[in-house]
């Protein structure tokens, strides 16, 4: 069956609207939500959103489908992001029933064919544009523009290869979002928001990714900090990792811990490298902690007091807001959500651009981190995991009304 056009609703019109709702949606039986995205396995913001839109939707009642890839590795995402964590859709139904490890980009397209009907809202928080039209798209970036950045760090710019590989679905991409179908676009932030507006033509609303500030914040309550700098995000070429490593090389006496997740064959050919690096150059101040349990994860926060974040571009930055709701001070790249969203522009943080200005303002927040922690701590409540459930649940409550 082909789907009703949605009317799509411009951002100021949505705000106008919400205020107007109520704060409870009466609904006559159950209704049905399909979530859509197109891997949980990596792990890293997007699919937090995911489980987090999952969780909202089912605190407000609805029965949901989960429709992937490939099928959830529930006892890997729970290991991560903590055991009693996660509420888990009440049905998943994977395009493939075994685990994708090739054309990784070009299977999201296929989540579209479970699409239909039957399902009273669709919500794609993997956010590339499919042939279908959504309810509501959670767009993180618009793909086709990665390349397009001053700030480009991704494997698909790297070599011929990855470039040949990544061209056809940039085409796409490019194509599908020139006739984008849904009630409401989301971003994850300003920076994202400046390029959906520049390259898709839309006003998205933000609403900033959730973070789990609670369990972070317990390890803010440590005042035994050591001459210790944390990175944390996936293992996966774009993050710049090996910036980190000519950081450390730089810091001999301070100590660097790396925690990530890491997963499949681009990933592991990563950490193989970052490995290779450090016997190169015989650092023996940096640990790398691949698929850390999230207990273990907060208690080296509990005793760090840097955040350093190196990826360029970075559209929001959750790993970011996790350090600085443990008592971590930022460091972040110049650019991208960390440096205008969540520090801005220094304001709660620090940035750089630079190896030596990287080095420069470690040492300063490490020998004032008493004077910068509490900026850093108020920053972060911002980002919460209930501001983002509270204004998400008044998207949908406008969205099933219009």
């Amino acid at each position: 069956m082909t789907r009703e056009r949605p009317l799509y609703i411009p951002a100021i019109q949505f705000l106008r609207g919400a205020l107007r709702q109520s704060d409870s949606l009466i609904i006559g039986g159950t209704m049905k939500a399909c979530v859509v995205h197109n891997t949980l396995n990596s792990v890293g913001g997007g699919e937090r959103v995911c489980l987090t839109v999952i969780e909202a939707l089912k605190e407000m009642g609805y029965e949901v489908t989960l429709i992937t890839v490939e099928p959830t590795d529930w006892f890997r995402v729970e290991k991560i992001l903590g055991h009693g964590k996660i509420i888990k859709p009440d049905r998943e139904e994977p395009i493939i029933p075994f685990k994708v490890r090739s054309f990784g980009i070009y299977m999201r397209l296929s989540t579209f064919l479970k699409l239909s009907r039957k399902w009273d809202l669709i919500v794609n928080t993997h956010g590339d544009v499919l042939p279908i039209s959504s309810d509501i798209i959670y767009m993180h970036y618009p793909t086709f523009a990665l390349l397009r950045g001053v700030d480009v760090n991704l494997k698909y710019f790297k070599s011929l290869f990855w470039r040949v590989y990544f061209t056809p679905y940039e085409k796409i991409q490019e194509k599908l979002a020139g006739r984008l179908e849904c009630k409401v676009l989301l971003t994850n932030s300003e920076y994202s928001a400046d390029a959906i507006r520049r390259y898709v033509g839309r006003k998205p609303i933000i609403l900033y990714p959730p973070v789990d500030i609670d369990d972070f914040s317990k390890a803010s309550d440590n005042v035994n900090r050591e001459d210790l700098v944390v990175l944390c995000g996936r293992f996966s070429p774009e993050k710049n990792y090996e910036f980190a490593l000519n950081v450390a090389e730089n810091l001999p006496d301070i100590e660097f811990k790396i925690i990530g997740a890491s997963s499949g064959r681009i990933s592991e050919a990563y950490c193989r490298k970052l490995r290779k690096f450090l016997d190169e150059k015989r650092l023996k101040n940096v640990n790398l902690l691949m698929n850390a349990s999230r207990n273990l994860q907060i208690e080296i926060y509990s005793r760090s007091k840097i955040f350093l974040h190196t990826m360029k571009g970075e559209h929001f930055g959750i790993a970011v807001v996790e350090g600085m709701a443990a008592g971590l001070i930022p460091v972040v790249h110049k650019s991208g959500g960390p440096w205008y969203d969540i520090t801005l522009r220094g304001k709660y943080g620090f940035g750089y651009l630079s190896i030596d200005e990287a080095v420069e303002v470690i040492e300063k927040g490490i020998k004032d981190y008493w004077r910068y922690r509490d900026l850093a701590l108020k920053r972060a409540s911002m980002f919460s995991k209930t501001k983002f459930k509270e204004k998400f649940k008044k998207i949908v409550k406008y969205v099933i009304n219009h």
